[in-house]
């Protein structure tokens, strides 16, 4: 009887571990009753809601729910609820948003503010504090740690210090994932430091073995490397390779700009890619662009509007794939600088940078 009472409570004591859940805690001065708090997943592009409550007298708030995993999140206030007819009617200038991030696990966390002003938009602040989460915790010191990081001192420096420091930390493989976003973004030297260095995540498994296939990825990807290859078309409809295409302007700096008809800050961008263009000779440097629209139609009516003097190519539909699993990325505009041997010299962040990067080149 006792060994099946022992076995019993193991039984229990699993169920209720496999049923964690976060609890977070607050009570803010100035936070009205039936202001809503709401926290939403900031991993993605869902913005999935995944806990809702209401704050009750003396604004004080529970907040209860469970994720699979810790995550990056947005806390939320709004005080739409209480305006009534005000909101229904469009007359906004009274409504009141907060967004936090926030680093969820199940435990249980304390948020602590003098009042409902002071809640940032930062995951801390001098007056503000989440406390009782150890991935919070580590998501602070890293927001501290790489908001030092500038343009001319890239993230992965700063970034990397906080990884040396927590190894195991899930917000260490959530920084790493991050760096390996966007091919063309580190080294190969970088990318076998953080291999090196994050054996693994008790805390996230599934989280670790994505960092470990996109690391393996991003070894084709490494910046000094040729450019991964990718089928595109041109607009007559002959089928080509990327490859070969850089290869045919060997022996000058080439920008590839991937873009697409709907992305408004590519094409924002265009007439700054002109000026480039137009300040430098053939023989030392010339553009192309690669667009990933999946409508002709679209594609052939943007390059009509814009007007842009370089070649032109869309990837076809096998090639579109390729591009966003091969270069892992999110989304467009994109850039690569391509030395005149072939290589990748530079995934630039935007227009600013390849006005800084280009004239050093070639000056």
């Amino acid at each position: 009887m006792r060994i099946l009472f022992t076995f019993l409570s193991f039984i229990v004591c699993c169920a209720v571990s496999a049923q964690q859940t976060f609890r977070i805690h607050g009570k803010v001065k100035g936070l009205k009753a039936g202001v809503e708090i709401g926290l939403l997943s900031s991993e993605d592009m869902s913005s999935e809601e995944i806990a809702t409550a209401t704050v009750q007298k003396n604004g004080e708030f529970f907040l209860e729910g469970h994720v699979d995993h810790p995550m990056l999140c947005t806390l939320t206030t709004n005080n739409l609820t209480l305006l009534g007819d005000k909101a229904e009617k469009n007359d906004y200038k009274d409504v009141k948003w907060t967004y936090t991030p926030v680093f969820v696990d199940n435990s249980d966390m304390t948020l602590q503010v003098p009042s409902y002003d002071l809640i940032p938009d930062a995951p801390e602040s001098a007056d503000f504090h989440i406390v009782g989460s150890e991935s919070h915790r580590d998501y602070c010191e890293y927001i501290a740690l790489t908001s030092l990081s500038s343009f001319s001192e890239p993230t992965f420096h700063f970034d990397y210090q906080f990884i040396e420091k927590h190894p195991t930390s899930v917000v260490s493989v959530y920084a790493a994932n991050r760096l390996l976003t966007n091919g063309y973004n580190l080294t190969t030297e970088q990318i076998h430091q953080l291999q090196q260095t994050i054996t693994g995540c008790p805390a996230d498994t599934a989280r670790y073995n994505r960092f470990v296939q996109r690391a393996k990825i991003a070894e084709m990807t490494a910046t000094g490397n040729p450019v991964v290859d990718l089928d595109m078309v041109t607009p007559e409809g002959t089928r080509c390779q990327l490859a070969d295409i850089v290869k045919a302007h060997e022996g000058k700096l080439l920008l590839i700009d991937f873009w697409a008809s709907w992305c408004g800050i590519c094409r924002a961008s265009t007439p700054d890619i002109k000026v480039l263009y137009d300040a430098y000779d053939r023989d030392r440097f010339e553009v192309i662009s690669v667009s990933c629209d999946e409508k002709d139609d679209a594609w052939r009516a943007a390059m009509e509007k814009d007007q842009m003097p370089w070649a032109q190519y869309c990837l076809t539909p096998e090639g579109y794939k390729q591009f966003f699993a091969k270069y892992q990325l999110i989304g467009v505009p994109y850039y690569l600088l391509v030395s005149p041997d072939g290589r990748v010299m530079a995934n630039p962040s935007g227009v600013e940078a390849l006005k800084t990067l280009i004239p050093q080149v070639l000056q």
